[in-house]
């Protein structure tokens, strides 16, 4: 049987070698076309064996779509947070845009590189399906919740407040002086809010 520290500490080793290969990959997209990027490149940036890069990743891609599954484990972790005692329960299900917002600030550059190049394509392809997954969830526990079933499909539903959040963050990265976090967390939420508030009350 293995020894619990130990295996924590096996743990820690891969969290932190995968955490050097998503950094040294977020730090050359900063200097060069992502296409261009090598894994020799990030391997040698991340001070990493390419050997030990291909035990987590299938190539670059990978690396960078594995990101989005651990952004999505943060955006859950904000939905199980306390909703307010002002909030509504089905605000719930938005309560990722703050969380979101910030972390797309704080890496800006980074996403105005994925929005604007050939990466864009491949990110934006599994970021709103991400989105969706982690919308889903807590929609439909709240539709059983309020014992009643949607008036549209849940589908459609998800896909609508997915969409918005894409576009209306979209809109906001492209500005040239985009608004502070808060301030389009709240443009992001009155412009949903009433079409949940219309499902749920």
């Amino acid at each position: 049987m293995k020894d619990p520290l130990e295996t924590k500490a096996q743990d820690r080793r891969i969290e932190k070698t995968r955490r050097a290969l998503h950094s040294a990959l977020i730090s050359l997209m900063t200097k060069k076309d992502y296409r261009e990027i090598t894994t020799q490149e990030i391997t040698d940036v991340a001070n990493v064996g390419r050997s030990t890069f291909y035990t987590h990743f299938d190539d670059k891609d990978d690396l960078l779509l594995s990101g989005l599954q651990d952004l999505r484990s943060m955006l859950e972790n904000e939905q199980e947070q306390t909703i307010g005692p002002s909030k509504k329960a089905y605000e719930g299900i938005i309560a990722f845009s703050r969380a979101m917002f910030d972390h797309a600030y704080a890496h800006r550059e980074v996403y105005k590189i994925l929005v604007r190049s050939q990466t864009g394509g491949l990110v934006l392809q599994y970021f709103p399906a991400m989105l969706a997954g982690v919308i889903r969830e807590k929609a439909a526990f709240e539709f059983r919740r309020k014992r009643k079933e949607p008036a549209i499909p849940l589908d459609l539903f998800v896909h609508f407040i997915a969409s918005a959040f894409v576009s209306v963050m979209s809109w906001w990265l492209d500005a040239e002086s985009p608004l502070p976090p808060e301030e389009i967390d709240s443009i992001f939420r009155a412009l949903v809010l009433p079409t949940l508030a219309s499902h749920f009350e």
